[in-house]
């Protein structure tokens, strides 16, 4: 491979630096996007328990709060049923609030990863830099 065509190669690659979370009443994923599509990058799950349903969007918020540990995003774009994502809202704390860009009140949790990226609004620019 010559230097030209690593260059090129370079310039084809794609990071977004936004996380996509997709959630339904028992799964969420938090997924990547770059110039090969959407990936799963963590999948979290509702327990079995008769209540489990109810409690996840407290799962799900409490893991947006963790900033900076593992896989939780930086800034990212939530989609959910408008009940959950209501629910998971109003356990965000102040930070996780600030670096969500956009919700999305749709059940999208059922998709396959390649089948999502038609479903967000991304700017054709990229996301513009947080200040």
């Amino acid at each position: 491979m010559s230097c030209r065509q690593s260059k090129e190669h370079a310039i084809m690659t794609y990071t977004d630096p936004v996380h996509y979370i997709v959630a339904d009443a028992r799964t969420a994923r938090i997924l990547h996007h770059d110039s090969h599509g959407m990936h799963t990058v963590e999948t979290l799950e509702a327990g079995t328990e008769a209540d489990a349903a109810a409690r996840f969007a407290a799962t799900i918020a409490s893991r947006l709060n963790q900033v900076g540990e593992g896989t939780v995003p930086g800034r990212y774009v939530l989609a959910a049923p408008a009940h959950l994502l209501h629910d998971i809202r109003a356990r965000l704390d102040k930070d996780a609030l600030d670096r969500l860009l956009a919700d999305v009140p749709r059940d999208l949790a059922h998709l396959p990863d390649h089948a999502l990226i038609e479903h967000f609004d991304i700017p054709a620019t990229g996301w513009p830099a947080k200040t």
